[in-house]
């Protein structure tokens, strides 16, 4: 099994796991982060998600379609902060649907790579400042470990 076979059932099974979501409203803030010192509770996290995955997605096309650059100015940070902040407006229903709509796009998106194309590199911008990296990262972290850290956040905000 390749890297790109194990992205893909880690995706898939966190898929299934958001589906299977109870409907429990928003609830209370979570703790702070410990990098940007917000606090969300579950509307701001499935916001969050809904927003970033079709963002990062489209991204990580780029690089593999050739392009060499990739993250958020501040037109896409305003992006961010609007899907944190908007997540109540759309409802529970409607974020998960773009949530899974979003996971279906990232699954698109692995079926078209190759493990070799983990490999290409990539000058990410970062909240911290640029730096270079590789696919493998973005995907890795960025895509499909951002999705499961987002889905074990609404899990301890849900109590």
């Amino acid at each position: 099994m390749g890297e790109i076979d194990g992205l893909q059932l880690r995706l898939e099974a966190a898929r299934r796991e958001y589906a299977a979501l109870p409907r429990e409203g928003w609830g209370e803030l979570g703790p702070a982060d410990e990098l940007t010192g917000e606090r969300w509770d579950r509307g701001n996290v499935l916001g969050h998600v809904a927003e970033m995955l079709p963002f990062w997605t489209a991204q990580a096309r780029v690089v593999l379609g050739g392009g060499g650059e990739m993250g958020r100015d501040s037109v896409g940070m305003a992006q961010r902060r609007m899907g944190i902040d908007s997540g109540r407006e759309a409802g529970e229903d409607g974020l998960l649907a773009r949530i899974d709509e979003g996971m279906a796009e990232l699954q698109a998106l692995l079926a078209d790579m190759l493990d070799a194309d983990l490999d290409r590199p990539v000058r990410y911008r970062a909240v911290d400042g640029p730096r270079d990296a590789d696919l493998r990262y973005v995907v890795e972290h960025i895509l499909v470990g951002h999705l499961e850290d987002h889905l074990a956040q609404v899990r301890s905000l849900d109590g």
